[in-house]
């Protein structure tokens, strides 16, 4: 009888423990301001430790122009993009056990970035000549902290495939398809 007893302890303890799971947020919405970019986004959650990121604003750069005797012209642009991205919170509940911030997804996580930058809407334009549009997909791993209750930092770091939407009839400096290394560090506010 003592042993079922135990046992029943036992039991009760294990499953008590295996409900507290943490898991992310069900929606976050909130602002965020990178080294290049500035942009609203909406992180969704999908199951426990998986979330959609949706994202729009706006990030600044800069499109060289090659003439044909060789000079080349830098023009400084500001353009709309869009990042939809799933991410997967693998450390939550280590996390958790260690007493560390969980609240507003602060883990780490692995993400497939998938974004758009668009050309023909550019808000800045310096030199005013064409730009090519961009569509990028990249692995990436990054982390998210808090800083007080509101706003939290985010690194993020990944090589994945770029293509750049070129017209045939310019001369670019960048090649059609190419490696891209993506490297971001933001700071944000939750609302």
């Amino acid at each position: 009888m003592r042993k079922y007893v135990i046992l029943g302890f036992v039991s009760i303890s294990f499953f008590s423990k295996a409900q507290h799971q943490v898991s992310v947020e069900e929606s976050l919405n909130s602002v965020q301001l990178g080294l290049l970019s500035l942009s609203y986004q909406n992180e969704v959650k999908l199951e426990r430790t998986m979330t959609l990121r949706s994202e729009i604003g706006l990030i600044s750069g800069y499109s060289i122009k090659e003439s044909a005797d060789g000079q080349k012209e830098k023009s400084y642009v500001i353009v709309p993009f869009i990042n939809v991205e799933p991410r997967w919170y693998y450390n939550l509940d280590r996390r958790s056990r260690l007493g560390k911030d969980t609240k507003n997804n602060c883990a780490n996580y692995f993400s497939l970035l998938t974004s758009f930058a668009s050309s023909g809407t550019a808000l800045v334009n310096t030199k005013d000549f064409e730009t090519a549009p961009t569509l990028s997909i990249i692995p990436e791993y990054g982390l998210r902290r808090a800083i007080g209750k509101h706003f939290f930092t985010e690194y993020s770091a990944g090589i994945g495939y770029r293509h750049n939407f070129l017209k045939k009839e310019y001369f670019y400096t960048v090649d059609e398809n190419e490696i891209f290394f993506d490297f971001q560090f933001k700071v944000g506010y939750i609302f």
